[in-house]
């Protein structure tokens, strides 16, 4: 897994399609942002994968339901494959408004 961080959605696109033209399938990118409107539009804007329950896990994905966003941000990004402390370094980061790119 690689994590890119990015200041804004311009950024975030250049650098998909840049994965994109590189041979990588759009089901191998995430686009992570801490509103959750703001993801679901950048996801749109970008052409990366929506997390589903079969990246994530059933239960993680019902659980989402009753956690805060800081937790639920965690659960994905360390379902990627990333750990607890890069998970927490990284949710700093959204928390500063800028987006996270997950390759896989």
């Amino acid at each position: 897994m690689e994590y890119i961080t990015v200041e804004n959605s311009k950024e975030a696109k250049q650098t998909i399609d840049h994965i994109h033209s590189s041979g990588s399938s759009k089901d191998a990118v995430f686009v992570f942002a801490y509103d959750p409107e703001r993801s679901d539009t950048v996801t749109e804007y970008t052409d990366a994968k929506s997390m589903t329950a079969v990246d994530q896990g059933i239960l993680d994905q019902v659980a989402n339901v009753i956690r805060t966003r800081d937790d639920e941000l965690m659960a994905k990004m360390m379902s990627t494959g990333a750990d607890q402390e890069l998970a927490l370094t990284l949710l700093d980061e959204l928390k500063k408004g800028k987006l996270v790119i997950c390759k896989r």
